[in-house]
This record gives structure tokens, C-alpha cells and sequence, in this order.
């Protein structure tokens, strides 16, 4: 099965939709637990997911619709990364494939949430990043990149730590200019003036920062009540990142120069998102869809390296297995 990811026939998205529609079967049988994204004040989400309730009359399968959508988009924009910065000997739809997996860890992220809204921010801003490496001058990019970074936070506060990607991925593709620098701050600042005018306009900006940081309950790191599939769930993704880290370097041996300095990059992605979940005040499972994009291209690169083909298969066959069990088994008391 997987061996069909690994050629470049555009007919292989269909398999991405199959996917999506199988790791949400179990809405079928179970009622989709929405009412997190509506304790989410920041702007850009209270915009939103105010706008789609009152339109929507069942937001239940609304948002199953559009995160379906989105995270099928967000295969595709992986793929076109991986494909166009040739970091699979290569080009072909796997890290699409693995990315749909890892973003089905949670039934949070088999929704759409301001966590995974953010999360396409991060990979058109990480698209940039990588594109940096083969452009002279590109101030129009580098302003992409923090003023993406900024829409990101505005989506899901968490991921204003986000602008330290942003500088230290620059850093890491291109020698310091102290203009492209100052372009990234312009642009992640940029979102904020619109934001803050809005405030400025309707007399409440003294509740903008409260918005923006999604500040509503006395306390930090609240909420935090995790059923035993979860806990399964968060062990078992700790765990492929860390195998991921460790088996890298093989993959990376014949790899290009420029590959080893994205991997360099997408390795800080795994950090800060780790670190952001200390920036909200309740916790939610729906914040570990970030991890999905590096693990997805780490993963494939790690699959595409194995030279027996058989392991790879195996490995698929039991993401996805798990990914099935934790959703149906607890139906059943099992777990």
C-alpha cells in the first residue's frame, strides 16, 4: 500500500481523501466534542468560529467538512515542500500521506480548530523559509514569513513563539542582512497594526491583549484531564518523534546540504511546539497537530531510506491501525 505513495502519479491523492474519510468514521458513531473552539478568543478565531456557528445548522459536521478540507490541502502544500526542495531522492506523495496520519492522533485535530488554522499558516511560512535558499534578493518573501508567523499567533495564541522560527530559520538558509531581518519583524508586526486599529476603531483596547492571548480563567495550564486512550495517544507520539530524531541522521547521510539544513530547521519546529503548550492557559489536545508537519517529513524521509520494503509497509499498517484502535476501542470499554 505504501509503495504507491512513493510514485509521482497525481491520481494518488484520491488515497488522501479515503484516508480522511476513514480516520473519521468514528464520528458516526460518537458526537464530535466542538465546544473547545469557542474558548478560544483570539481575533482571528473568534472571527471565524463566531461567523461558521451562526451560519452553520449542525457545527458538528461543519467542522468535520472543513477539517477534512484543510488538513487535505495541508498534505498537498507538504508535498509540494518536500517535492520542490528535493528532500526525498524522489518526488512523490508520501509525506502526505504520513502527514494525515499523525494530524488523526487526536479526534481534536479530525476537527477544524484554530490549532490546525495555525498550523497552515506555519507550513506556507516554512514553504518561504525553505524557498530562501535559492533566491538572492526576496524581501517580498521575507515579509511573507513574519507577517505568516503573526497570522498564526492570531489564530492560536501559542504560535507567537513561532517568530523564533522564523528568525532562526532565516538565520539557518542565509547569511544575516540586517534589512531582511528587520523585514521580518515589519511583516509579523504588521498584522498586529490591522488588529490593534480594529480595537483602536470600536473602543476596546483594553480587552486586545486579553483576546490575543486567550486569557479567560485565573490560572495557566488548566484543563488538563486526560483519558487513558490520550495519554496512550501523547506516549505513543512522543515516542515516533523521538525514534524520528534518532534515526534522521541515517536518512540525512547522501542527502544534500541544503536538506540537512531544513531538517536543521524543521528539528526547531519540534521545539517550540513542545514549548508553546506552556502559552495557554487551558490545554488541548488539538495543539499536538502541530507536531504533524516535521514528523511528516522526517517519517518519509526515514521510510524512503529503509531498504527493505516490507518495514515500511509494516510501519504504515501500524500507524494506521492505532490511529483506528484508539478512536473505536474506548467505544467498547476496552480501554
Amino acid at each position: 500500500m505504501l509503495s504507491f505513495f512513493k510514485s509521482n502519479n497525481p491520481s494518488i491523492v484520491t488515497f488522501y481523501i479515503i484516508y480522511l474519510v476513514l480516520f473519521r468514521l468514528i464520528f458516526f458513531f460518537t458526537i464530535p466534542q466542538t465546544d473547545f473552539v469557542f474558548q478560544h478568543h483570539e481575533p482571528l478565531s473568534n472571527l471565524l468560529f463566531g461567523f461558521l456557528k451562526i451560519k452553520s445548522l449542525n457545527f458538528g459536521i461543519m467542522s468535520l467538512s472543513l477539517g477534512a478540507v484543510l488538513c487535505f490541502m495541508q498534505a498537498l502544500f507538504i508535498n509540494n515542500i518536500v517535492n520542490e526542495n528535493k528532500m526525498l531522492p524522489k518526488k512523490n506523495y508520501l509525506a502526505g500521506a504520513v502527514f494525515i496520519i499523525f494530524a488523526s492522533f487526536f479526534k481534536e485535530g479530525l476537527l477544524l480548530s484554530p490549532a490546525s488554522l495555525a498550523l497552515t499558516f506555519l507550513i506556507l511560512c516554512s514553504a518561504r523559509i525553505f524557498a530562501l535558499i535559492r533566491k538572492e534578493k526576496s524581501y517580498g518573501d521575507i515579509f511573507d514569513i513574519g507577517f505568516l508567523a503573526a497570522v498564526a499567533a492570531l489564530f492560536y495564541f501559542p504560535c507567537i513563539i513561532f517568530v523564533l522560527f522564523a528568525y532562526i530559520g532565516i538565520a539557518t538558509v542565509r547569511p544575516f542582512k540586517l534589512r531582511e531581518w528587520l523585514g521580518v519583524l515589519t511583516g509579523f508586526l504588521a498584522p498586529f497594526l490591522l488588529v490593534f486599529t480594529y480595537y483602536f476603531w470600536n473602543d476596546r483596547t483594553s480587552e486586545m491583549f486579553l483576546s490575543i492571548a486567550n486569557i479567560h480563567a485565573e490560572g495557566w495550564l488548566l484543563g488538563i484531564d486526560l483519558s487513558a486512550p490520550d495519554k496512550i495517544v501523547i506516549v505513543t507520539l512522543a515516542a515516533c518523534t523521538a525514534a524520528s530524531l534518532v534515526l534522521l541522521p541515517s536518512a540525512l547521510y547522501s542527502s544534500l546540504i541544503q536538506v540537512r539544513k531544513f531538517s536543521n530547521t524543521l528539528i526547531l519546529f519540534i521545539v517550540l511546539s513542545a514549548v508553546a503548550m506552556l502559552l495557554q492557559q487551558s490545554i488541548r489536545l488539538s495543539h499536538f497537530v502541530l507536531f504533524s508537519l516535521p514528523l511528516a517529513i522526517f517519517v518519509a524521509m526515514i521510510l524512503m531510506h529503509i531498504k527493505r520494503n516490507w518495514i515500511p509497509e509494516v510501519i504504515h499498517l501500524i500507524l494506521i491501525l492505532f490511529v483506528l484502535s484508539m478512536q473505536f476501542l474506548p467505544l467498547f470499554n476496552i480501554i
